[in-house]
């Protein structure tokens, strides 16, 4: 992933919120389902759908996340994000499209 690793506290996310800035022109998620129990502490599923557009190379890619969450006092105490498709994704951030040759 272009923005691998682990990210501790609040200066973590914001160097990782800027990682993800530099790797996506854009990042919508259109769709989101939740899964929370009721409780201050616990953990939620989060599957998103995503479509984005890497900077470096202007292609575009949706893929699904999914995401568990750790809740402790009413806090989010940890993040995991699942991707589904990490190669596909470090594709599309490092190489351009293929160029189309036209016959004559």
């Amino acid at each position: 992933m272009p923005y691998g690793g682990t990210w501790h506290g609040h200066q973590g996310m914001e160097r990782f919120f800027l990682a993800m800035s530099r790797t996506w022109e854009s990042f919508e998620m259109p769709e989101q389902d939740f899964l929370a129990s009721d409780n201050t502490t616990g953990t939620a599923v989060v599957l998103t759908r995503v479509r984005a557009r890497a900077r470096a190379t202007g292609r575009d890619l949706e893929f699904p996340i999914l995401q568990t969450i750790a809740i402790r006092n009413e806090q989010i105490t940890e993040i995991h994000p699942y991707y589904w498709d990490t190669a596909a994704i470090a594709d599309i951030c490092a190489n351009p499209a293929p160029t189309q040759h036209q016959s004559h």
